[in-house]
């Protein structure tokens, strides 16, 4: 019986440090993102006239209206990191409940002017929704391997909207670029 016991103990020490190597990559992975040098520019593309606007007008104007929900979705991220790492489950899943909240309103922008921000915004949205699912099973199951394994998602979500919005800040082009912008 008390071999037993110690190897449930052993596994939930084995997942609790797991879980604390990922929320230390996932925080570091998103700090390098967050501080990262702007891309270099795409080579020229001639823009393709709309209406008698460019195709840069038409990302500027997605941009704004897009933007509070990309930053909201990052301040979600940033929830969950902060309340996994604190290992208050009752914060983690209202932070993931609310991650899923921002999901949906980035969803609802889409589809941008941009087919390469689209195919990494269905990307991050992939990501974010799966982590977010299995975040809920792990907070419902007070179970922290699961938990480690939502923040991956998560995580990769988190990766795949960054490079979205480096895509969008090259759209929109250096000399209007503010990184806070979208980042924020």
């Amino acid at each position: 019986m008390a071999l037993g016991g110690r190897r449930e103990r052993m596994a939930a020490l084995g997942g609790v440090i797991l879980l604390l190597v990922i929320i230390v990559m996932t925080a570091w992975a998103h700090h390098s993102l967050s501080s990262a040098p702007p891309a270099p520019p795409r080579p020229a593309v001639h823009p393709v006239r709309t209406s008698g606007q460019s195709t840069g007008m038409h990302v500027r104007a997605w941009v704004t209206d897009a933007q509070p929900s990309i930053s909201a979705l990052f301040r979600a991220t940033d929830e969950v990191a902060a309340a996994v790492s604190f290992g208050d489950i009752a914060a983690t899943g209202a932070a993931c409940q609310s991650a899923d909240a921002a999901v949906a309103n980035v969803q609802k922008h889409l589809p941008s002017p941009d087919p390469a921000v689209n195919s990494a915004l269905q990307q991050a949205i992939t990501n974010y929704q799966v982590g977010i699912r299995r975040c809920t099973l792990a907070v419902r199951n007070n179970d922290t391997v699961d938990l480690g394994e939502a923040t991956v998602y998560l995580h990769q979500g988190c990766v795949d909207l960054q490079r979205a919005v480096t895509t969008l800040q090259d759209d929109v082009g250096s000399e209007t670029r503010d990184d806070r912008v979208l980042t924020a």
